[in-house]
């Protein structure tokens, strides 16, 4: 097969995957009440463990009013909760409740689940292989240089 040939064949493989992947998570979501924004939310959060509105805004991607708008849903849901700094009454921090920390344990082990159903149907050599498989391909992929594109993704790939 040429080169061109194993690029497609990837892009088809790829993006096959990444769309079942995407819809097995969405329906996650739906299961804990949460839109993909929203775990991608509670998630950032759970990295960061405490933080004002516009650094969370910039992790995100989002714009202040579009972040605050999912932080306020959360918190309404009682997912996510602000607090003001002691020392700066302006300054309001977001946090995960922890029903907020209930929920992402929820939604990993969710993920788990659907990955143990996919990994029960492969053989174990077969698991092995693809795994190394995995980490090769990631490491090419580390190799690449760095570019304003990557800056423009996000720290969240969603799911």
């Amino acid at each position: 097969m040429s080169l061109e040939a194993e690029l497609s064949a990837y892009e088809v493989q790829m993006e096959r995957l990444v769309s079942v992947f995407r819809a097995r998570m969405t329906e996650v979501c739906k299961s804990l009440r949460l839109t993909p924004p929203q775990l991608c939310a509670l998630r950032t959060l759970a990295r960061l463990e405490r933080s004002k509105m516009s650094p969370l805004a910039e992790e995100l991607t989002l714009s202040m009013g579009a972040a605050s708008t999912l932080i306020d849903r959360l918190v309404t849901r009682g997912l996510v909760v602000r607090d003001t700094d002691a020392t700066d009454r302006r300054a309001v921090y977001v946090s995960l409740s922890p029903a907020g920390q209930q929920i992402l344990e929820d939604a990993r082990l969710a993920r788990r689940e659907l990955i143990r159903q996919v990994f029960e149907k492969l053989s174990p050599d077969l698991r092995a292989q693809l795994m190394t498989s995995l980490n090769v391909l990631a490491s090419a992929w580390e190799t690449l240089p760095e570019s304003d594109f990557n800056a423009e993704l996000g720290s969240c790939s969603e799911f």
